[in-house]
């Protein structure tokens, strides 16, 4: 996997400049509150964040390509990998129903918040830019898939405690690997892991989506939370 260092780097740019963005309208939804302004258009902290991107794309390998690729859609075969290398995601469809909803509820959080900042992408803002994975036709603050990338992986941290961990460093990874793919800047990927964690605290605070979990727990991941506990 990449090194974080790339995106701590970023972050690092994006607290010690000088905020030049917009001045945005009152957010219409509290877990939008969390996120800093998207970087202004030919700020220091746009440039540095093409400056990222054009580096990936010289860096990349393609490995790092094909994991991009394979971490365009966010689901319960995602994460595999760090549930062990006999898990059958097909034995959970209640698991992968209940991570629907969530991402469903992410969708309209991520919607509303690339409409706010209105950020085009990096191919649409430099021709420099060559993409590796699908293109979409949002605007790229924050990244979607970063914010559903930590909202799965703490899902399912709740369902299979022992390996929150594991979890959580692949649903960070499919944030990064937006960059990697040159779909998204690094502080849209920082940005979207933050509201990615807001939203999960939200979502998780409430009795109603507890009890889900909870059901899908009984139902689908006793004999496994026993099993992961044991091969630690």
């Amino acid at each position: 996997m990449r090194p974080l260092s790339l995106f701590l780097a970023a972050a690092l740019v994006a607290s010690c400049a000088t905020p030049t963005a917009q001045v945005q309208p009152a957010p219409a939804s509290p877990s939008v509150a969390v996120v800093e302004p998207a970087p202004a258009r030919g700020s220091d902290q746009d440039k540095a964040d093409l400056a990222i991107v054009l580096w990936m794309q010289r860096t990349r390998s393609s490995a790092d390509v094909a994991r991009a690729r394979d971490h365009v859609q966010v689901n319960l075969a995602t994460f595999a990998p760090a549930l062990g290398d006999r898990f059958d995601v097909a034995a959970h469809p209640r698991t992968q129903a209940l991570l629907d909803r969530f991402v469903a509820r992410s969708r309209a959080v991520s919607g509303e918040a690339k409409k706010r900042w209105a950020r085009p992408r990096p191919y649409v803002s430099d021709a420099h830019v060559a993409p590796a994975v699908k293109l979409e036709d949002t605007f790229s603050f924050p990244s979607g898939h970063a914010i559903r990338g930590v909202l799965v992986a703490r899902v399912l941290g709740e369902l299979v405690t022992s390996r929150r961990a594991a979890l959580l460093e692949i649903g960070l990874q499919v944030g990064y690997d937006r960059v990697v793919g040159g779909v998204h800047y690094p502080s849209d990927v920082l940005a979207g892991q933050r509201l990615g964690g807001a939203l999960a605290d939200a979502l998780l605070a409430s009795p109603d989506l507890s009890a889900e979990i909870e059901a899908v727990r009984a139902a689908e991941w006793p004999a496994r939370e026993r099993a992961a506990a044991a091969s630690r």
